[in-house]
């Protein structure tokens, strides 16, 4: 048996497989899904389509609430140190 003490490993292989993304590709394929979806059940597309947009207005709503508050907040603070530096 041999022994040796200036055993150098090779170095392991770089194996990697590029993955690209390709956004109208991916588009074309949702379409295409919603398409077979909608000819296999054509009420629920509308259906989701119509909570979809609800849920949109509803986030619009509140991130508008959300600004409002933080202008009544920062309106309120400066009231409160006018009086307390007064």
């Amino acid at each position: 048996m041999k022994v040796t003490f200036n055993k150098v490993q090779k170095p392991k292989q770089f194996s990697f497989k590029t993955r690209f993304y390709d956004e109208k590709k991916e588009a074309e394929a949702k379409r295409k899904a919603e398409i077979e979806d909608k000819i296999k059940n054509p009420d629920r597309i509308d259906i989701r389509k119509e909570i979809q947009m609800k849920w949109r207005r509803d986030d619009r709503i509140r991130s508008k609430s959300k600004k409002y508050a933080l202008y009544f907040y920062l309106f309120a603070l400066i009231i409160i140190l006018y009086f307390i530096l007064k």
